[in-house]
């Protein structure tokens, strides 16, 4: 289970925070919640969550769903975060090769990044498959199972993977999940030695991942290239050309980045 992405002692933070604090839960799923959802979440009281909320809808940053009764992301954070997208122009270059990539493959094919202490998803293409992985921009991935938080994690210094470690603690979800600090620094480890990193049953039952490590012009890895698909027949030898061919377009991917 991930760390909760709100901080405690709510009588001591300021109505900017508690705005934000309030955002953050809405931006996490079920991405809807009534005013009693978020008084949980964030240990406000109900007057406090009402009136932020009241705020925010004035300005746009919430809607609110009559018929549920519940709150949800408004438009103007949408706006903000796709100003957020233009100015990193490198993403549309990227994502011609994520498109490329899929079309060869037929399979998802995403790219997820750091942010802060947090892994999250960039650009995702789905073309070509009947059942979709409902992976979109913005969505955030736990370091401990799945292709984007274990690749990122692992070229991460000791001292920041230690820090983010240390504050959560993990659910096994499924066969594969590693829950605990060793498990994961043994993977980080095996991951770096390879080039690549590979998940099987970590996320969801018969999903498959492969991805690799982006180098940025500086020499750090803050991005990953993913291609994830469902376990059919024959899925080892697709890991296998899938993880080769995400190698062979790593020099043309990296060349993109600022």
């Amino acid at each position: 289970m991930q760390k909760k992405p709100v901080s405690p002692a709510p009588d001591k933070i300021g109505s900017i925070d508690k705005a934000l604090t309030i955002l953050e839960v809405l931006a996490t799923e079920p991405y809807v919640f009534s005013v009693t959802d978020i008084v949980k979440a964030t240990g406000f009281n109900r007057t406090t969550v009402y009136r932020t909320l009241q705020i925010l809808l004035n300005r746009e940053y919430v809607q609110y769903d009559k018929r549920r009764d519940k709150y949800q992301i408004g438009h103007a954070t949408y706006h903000a975060g796709t100003i957020y997208l233009h100015n990193n122009s490198y993403q549309d270059k990227v994502m011609e090769i994520l498109v490329e990539i899929s079309e060869i493959t037929k399979e998802s094919v995403g790219m997820a990044v750091r942010e802060g202490d947090k892994v999250m998803s960039l650009l995702e293409v789905e073309l070509h498959q009947p059942m979709k992985f409902n992976d979109f921009p913005g969505k955030y991935f736990p370091p401990n199972k799945g292709s984007y938080g274990k690749c990122i994690m692992a070229y991460q210094n000791e001292e920041t993977v230690d820090r983010i470690l240390d504050g959560q603690v993990f659910e096994k979800t499924c066969y594969n999940t590693l829950t605990t600090k060793e498990e994961l620094k043994k993977e980080y480890a095996k991951i770096r030695a390879q080039g690549f990193v590979t998940s099987v049953d970590e996320l969801y039952l018969d999903v498959v991942g492969t991805g690799i490590p982006i180098f940025d012009r500086t020499g750090q890895v803050n991005a990953v290239v993913a291609i994830a698909f469902f376990r059919e027949e024959g899925w080892t030898e697709k890991l296998d050309h899938f993880t080769r061919l995400l190698l062979s377009y790593q020099e043309k991917i990296q060349k993109c980045m600022p």
